[in-house]
């Protein structure tokens, strides 16, 4: 194994994959039109990389997008179909004809390469939008990139009409480099590992809500989306979760009703949970305080990898008589999990 440029550690495949992806993006600066490459060189109209969450895909797409100095755009898939969508609907309100074949047109006025992140299909719509739009794409010679968890022939698997959607899955197989990453270890985890200062601090200043919010910028790719959780038939609600990745803040995770069980859940679902704006809770306020425990005492029992900025010394958090002696185990607990031994010492859920 070595470290990329991102200091994370890469396996053999990953390695030989980050370098095939480097003398692409070297060969693809080179030329003064795509288009006489494509013709010259039978260069394929793209790659197509897919495996398992974590297993470093958008690390390798930010590595070869960083080698390019060609036209370039990088975007998540979620954020291109919002854009095809605005763009349709502008073209169409204009009594335009040709809607697909113009908005490729325009792609290609900004790009000669197109990386998507994180590519599915979850509708009919979009399953008939993105086969007639990536046809388009290649006529214009955009060279495309895409990562998703999913092999070519299982998108939209047992979708309505999916046999529509089979010329798209034939492009991808016949047109497109279609690699594999079977890889188990999930690089954001490593990031998160990765930081050395304190991970529960105070007090709340701009400083340190800075601090955790470049922590949540490294680990989640910048993209946060909300998330239900069932527990017992009910479901929990959270704004912003990126895979097995939370963030939250003392409002959406403490004031709310939720029971020992529901933190039990919590800390089952996710391996990072980043907690902002945690306020000194009042001494008479029993309630937030055992929830306060209760989210503590399970994420330090599942080995969950925490981020807390609080409003003051967690000793000083609660000050209360009723619960003081389970929030002085608390409290230990929290100063453990701040600890590098606590880093050391588990094996945490990658």
């Amino acid at each position: 194994m070595i470290k990329s440029s991102t200091s994370l550690i890469l396996d053999s495949k990953q390695t030989a994959l980050r370098e095939e992806l480097k003398q692409l993006a070297a060969a693809l600066n080179k030329l003064d039109s795509l288009f006489k490459f494509f013709n010259q060189n039978n260069l394929k109209s793209g790659i197509y990389l897919y495996g398992p969450v974590g297993s470093g895909k958008t690390m390798l797409m930010n590595s070869f997008f960083e080698e390019l100095t060609t036209p370039k755009i990088i975007i998540h898939y979620q954020n291109f179909m919002q854009e095809i969508h605005k763009s349709m609907h502008k073209l169409q309100t204009a009594n335009q004809k040709d809607i697909i074949p113009k908005i490729a047109k325009n792609y290609a006025k900004q790009t000669k390469v197109l990386c998507i992140d994180e590519f599915e299909i979850k509708d009919i719509t979009d399953a008939m939008i993105i086969g007639r739009l990536f046809n388009e794409l290649i006529k214009q010679n955009i060279f495309i990139f895409i990562t998703s968890n999913t092999s070519p022939n299982n998108l939209y698997k047992d979708g309505l009409q999916r046999e529509s959607f089979l010329p798209f899955i034939k492009i991808i197989n016949n047109t497109f480099y279609v690699k594999y990453l079977d890889n188990h270890h999930d690089y954001r985890f490593d990031k998160a590992l990765g930081v050395k200062e304190a991970r529960i601090i105070y007090p709340l200043t701009l400083e340190n809500k800075n601090k955790l919010e470049k922590i949540i910028t490294d680990i989640s790719d910048n993209n946060l989306a909300p998330q239900n959780i069932q527990v017992l038939g009910r479901e929990i609600s959270f704004q912003k979760v990126h895979k097995r990745i939370l963030v939250t803040d003392y409002n959406e995770l403490f004031t709310r009703d939720l029971s020992y069980i529901d933190y039990v859940n919590i800390c089952q679902n996710f391996n990072v949970i980043i907690v902002g704006n945690v306020h000194t809770i009042d001494a008479n306020d029993t309630n937030t305080a055992v929830r306060f425990i209760n989210f503590s005492d399970n994420a330090y029992f599942y080995k969950i990898l925490l981020f807390m900025v609080l409003e003051d010394n967690p000793n000083k958090i609660y000050q209360g008589s009723a619960r003081a002696a389970e929030f002085k185990r608390t409290i230990s607990r929290l100063n453990e999990m701040n600890s590098k031994s606590y880093l050391l010492n588990n094996d945490f859920k990658n």
